[in-house]
């Protein structure tokens, strides 16, 4: 299967998404080519015994992964998944107790879900650390806040963060871009040794030679300018409670109801704040 896919990915991804309405067939279809680079990758890692997806929207992927490691039992847990063929979990992963016990997992997938958390990506990560087996596996994704490619939107006086936008849910946008040094700091705090940090382009977007070179000669990490930051790390230990470094959360706690925030939920909400 994982042989065809990779041959004709295209041809199964629009076969797969047959099942949807017309209206919004071609959004899925475009996502999933989009993420191609990305998708086959996680389906050729191996995984163990049970494995927590986290924040997936994609049902393309979700369905895959069951199909290529069918050895592996999976879980899906999304606030917004639409059409997925497949049980969903559906919880605010940034305030909920995920209802699995202490080290169900030996391996969860959180891709390109961190960069969408705008409260308390803390919780998340303690929470995932919770639900993981001691010595079970990490793999992370996330677009690079020093990534080549925000470099050339700044030269081209656009946006560094491609999807700072206004949009009407918060969470559509990508409210915080993560550093090498920032994954490192909010994993290794929840109880994460990192077995391999890099970056990777999995998009085609050309890089002028005279910015390879300039940050081939100045950069303090070269190798670190790839447009995704990709984390492999393990579990080595777990913690009681959600740690808030000063690094990401200066006041030592997680965005608060509060404020200008506190006004406008009441008001939306029709209550007294």
């Amino acid at each position: 299967m994982l042989a065809k896919l990779t041959a004709k990915y295209e041809e199964c991804v629009r076969d797969f998404y047959e099942y949807l309405p017309s209206d919004v067939r071609d959004i899925f279809v475009n996502d999933a080519i989009y993420h191609k680079k990305r998708y086959l990758e996680m389906l050729q890692r191996s995984y163990g015994r049970r494995v927590l997806e986290l924040g997936s929207d994609k049902p393309f992927i979700t369905h895959f992964l069951r199909q290529v490691h069918s050895g592996s039992a999976f879980e899906t847990i999304s606030i917004d998944i639409p059409y997925s063929p497949y049980p969903i979990t559906r919880i605010d992963i940034e305030s909920a107790v995920f209802p699995f016990e202490d080290g169900t997992f030996s391996d969860v997938i959180f891709t390109e879900v961190i960069e969408h958390l705008f409260r308390d990506p803390a919780w998340t990560v303690f929470e995932l650390n919770r639900v993981m087996a001691p010595g079970g596996r990490l793999f992370l994704t996330t677009p690079n806040a020093c990534g080549y490619d925000s470099l050339i939107n700044l030269l081209n006086q656009t946006n560094p963060n491609a999807r700072s936008q206004f949009y009407a849910a918060m969470e559509s946008g990508h409210p915080h871009l993560w550093t090498a040094g920032e994954l490192q700091v909010i994993l290794e705090a929840h109880g994460f040794a990192i077995d391999k940090l890099d970056t990777v382009d999995y998009v085609d977007i050309p890089l002028p030679l005279t910015l390879k070179l300039f940050l081939q000669t100045h950069a303090s990490a070269p190798a670190l300018h790839g447009q995704a930051l990709r984390v492999e790390a393990t579990k080595v230990s777990a913690g009681s409670q959600p740690v808030y470094p000063t690094l990401l959360f200066p006041e030592g706690k997680p965005v608060q109801l509060r404020g200008a925030l506190r006004e406008w939920a009441a008001a939306a909400l029709g209550v007294k704040a």
